[in-house]
């Protein structure tokens, strides 16, 4: 009996594995992106706009890691989540930013 007749969540190809590898690299280059223009950003409208690409990041690192089904991903989405709610609490602090972006880089060697 396959694993779809059981009810559960079929296997992911080798193709699929390679392309939601390379979506969650891109997802956590893109909040990496956004994180340093919300930092040199002098307007509120600007840091608005990147809080919501950070966010919809987020969304992603989470989306792939579940689909790839890697406990170790979904760690590290945890301390990337936990660092981002720290540092939008203090923006001006550098040590936030810095732990994001280290925890940002962390997180794409795993994959």
């Amino acid at each position: 009996m396959s694993e779809i007749e059981r009810g559960g969540v079929p296997p992911i190809t080798p193709g699929e594995q390679k392309m939601y590898e390379q979506e969650y690299r891109d997802g956590a280059q893109l909040f990496q992106k956004a994180l340093d223009q919300y930092r040199i950003s002098d307007s509120i409208f600007q840091k608005h706009e990147f809080q919501e690409v950070m966010e919809k990041a987020m969304t992603i690192l989470n989306q792939t890691a579940r689909q790839l089904k890697q406990e170790s991903l979904t760690d590290q989405n945890s301390k990337i989540a936990t660092d981002y709610q720290t540092f939008i609490q203090d923006p001006s602090s550098a040590l936030g930013a810095d732990q994001l972006r280290k925890d940002l880089m962390q997180a794409q060697k795993k994959v």
